[in-house]
């Protein structure tokens, strides 16, 4: 069972919990700072006191059942829309220190949302929409904050709702049934003692069409590409700065087994996206910065193309990712500009 917060537990922070556009809210012993949609990151007026604080860790830590001392210095609660991570002041140089991650049940983007914004063009999400109805595996990727799970979530917005879905994290945030309720889906949470190597092979076991993973840290991707080469897409974030850096951050990952599979890499992932947030006069903006196809041709060669790098660069898709998205059922006209020179 979800565990439920009352208002009043929240004190001086309920209305940064109220405010849609705040997604974060941490404390680190001395100032509270907010991520806002909007304004991006800052730092606010308010002062959680003492008593507040010891308050709010005591109450968290009886609803949870978990002691939280010096001995067992780390605290961490999960609601149906929140995150909640304490440490202990006798990790810290500062006093207790406190995140809150707010994972709602939303789907932020959408496409006029985005056209509007300048995250996107009508071309740019057209291919999107290819990419997903052509079973591309899809790797996106950007700094922290940019916005790499909201995209995914609008992603999944194509995925016809008979294709067997199963999303892997280690706390909710894709929400992938509450924002598709006609989708045929399960959501798998990972934990000690059932990580993400097991949680992708129980997976693949329930006739999965498409396997989501919020993120990407490890040896799991290893797991995840196997996925992908049994005919299973995937989605996932990574973080880089450049969709030309995925193919050697995710060998990288792999450890000892990323020389020997690298061809797998190119073979079994399709597009890589970079999503860019930039903080102006006028606030935070975000927008799809790069797309980069990944492909192994029939002569072996592996090869990273950017078709998009803030704006078309005029490179072709490969021949093997244009047969996918031809077959997509979106209009080939959006795709002319990438159509490979021998394309008959």
């Amino acid at each position: 069972m979800k565990l439920r917060l009352p208002d009043d537990f929240f004190g001086p922070l309920l209305e940064f919990i109220r405010n849609p556009d705040i997604t974060d809210i941490t404390w680190n012993g001395s100032c509270l700072w907010l991520d806002d949609l909007r304004r991006g990151r800052y730092s606010s007026e308010v002062k959680l006191s003492d008593e507040f604080i010891n308050l709010f860790t005591i109450r968290l830590a009886n609803l949870v059942n978990r002691n939280f001392n010096s001995s067992e210095p780390i605290l961490e609660a999960e609601t149906d829309d929140l995150r909640i991570s304490v440490i202990d002041s006798s990790l810290t140089n500062g006093g207790k220190s406190i995140a809150i991650r707010k994972t709602p049940a939303v789907r932020r983007l959408n496409e006029r949302r985005m056209i509007d914004e300048g995250y996107a063009s009508l071309q740019v999400l057209a291919l999107l929409k290819a990419f997903v109805l052509g079973h591309c595996s899809i790797i996106v990727t950007g700094d922290v904050g940019s916005g790499k799970t909201e995209l995914i979530k609008y992603l999944t917005h194509f995925i016809p709702c008979h294709e067997r879905t199963i999303s892997i994290e280690d706390n909710y945030e894709l929400r992938l049934g509450a924002i598709n309720p006609k989708l045929d889906c399960v959501e798998i949470k990972v934990h000690e003692g059932f990580d993400y190597s097991m949680a992708i092979k129980a997976a693949l076991r329930q006739l999965c069409k498409w396997l989501l993973m919020s993120e990407a840290r490890s040896r799991e991707v290893t797991q995840l590409l196997e996925a992908a080469s049994t005919g299973c897409s995937v989605m996932t974030t990574i973080h880089s700065g450049d969709v030309r850096k995925i193919p050697d951050r995710v060998i990288n990952m792999m450890g000892s087994e990323g020389d020997e599979r690298k061809s797998d890499v190119y073979n079994f992932f399709d597009v890589a996206i970079l999503v860019k947030i930039e903080k102006t006069e006028s606030g935070i903006h975000r927008h799809l910065s790069q797309i980069g196809i990944l492909d192994r041709n029939l002569k072996g060669d592996n090869s990273m193309t950017v078709i998009y790098d803030e704006g078309f660069t005029g490179e072709r898709l490969p021949w093997n990712l244009w047969c996918k998205i031809k077959e997509s059922g979106v209009p080939v006209k959006y795709f002319s500009n990438l159509r490979p020179e021998d394309d008959i």
